[in-house]
């Protein structure tokens, strides 16, 4: 199943193969590259994909949509500058536990970031399966989780929305 990329597509699930959506005609694979397999989260500012990357053996992916459409043009040419500067930031940060940024780019008048996808679970979904954490386990989650932020920190980075739901713990084996 392939995912239509069109906010306003009535029927974004299309079969496997179509290269555009058969019910809004846009064009499926983002430059050629990037294709939507299905959604997975959405907000007031975007909607999240899991994605395949085609130049990459189909290797899986993220796909980060931002609508950044505002009251003015200086709003507008604002939200972009402030995602371009991030989307640089991000791309500087390389380190085994965050997702590699593969691109970014704008199309239409969306704002796009296409990310490595992280199998496994959030620390929220791990939290409601598993219940409260001992001490134990909290020493060993930050023991994983502080040379991260130390990591991204000392890149003048600061991550302004760190919660269990946007944690991710890989699954090992």
């Amino acid at each position: 199943m392939i995912y239509c990329l069109n906010p306003a597509c009535p029927h974004p699930k299309n079969p496997d193969g179509n290269v555009h959506c058969q019910y809004c005609g846009v064009r499926i694979a983002l430059r050629d590259r990037f294709k939507a397999l299905k959604l997975i989260g959405q907000g007031g500012f975007g909607r999240t994909y899991l994605a395949e990357d085609l130049d990459n053996r189909n290797k899986p992916c993220v796909i980060k949509r931002f609508t950044y459409q505002g009251a003015d043009n200086y709003a507008t040419e604002k939200a972009r500058q402030l995602f371009e500067q991030e989307a640089e930031r991000l791309d500087q940060l390389v380190h085994p536990q965050i997702p590699r940024l593969l691109a970014y780019f704008q199309e239409d008048t969306y704002l796009y970031l296409v990310q490595e996808v992280i199998v496994g679970q959030t620390l929220h979904a791990e939290l409601q399966s598993q219940g409260l954490f001992d001490e134990p386990k909290i020493r060993a989650l930050l023991k994983g989780l502080l040379p991260v932020l130390q990591f991204v920190h000392s890149r003048s980075v600061i991550h302004r929305d760190i919660k269990p739901d946007y944690i991710m713990r890989k699954r090992h084996g």
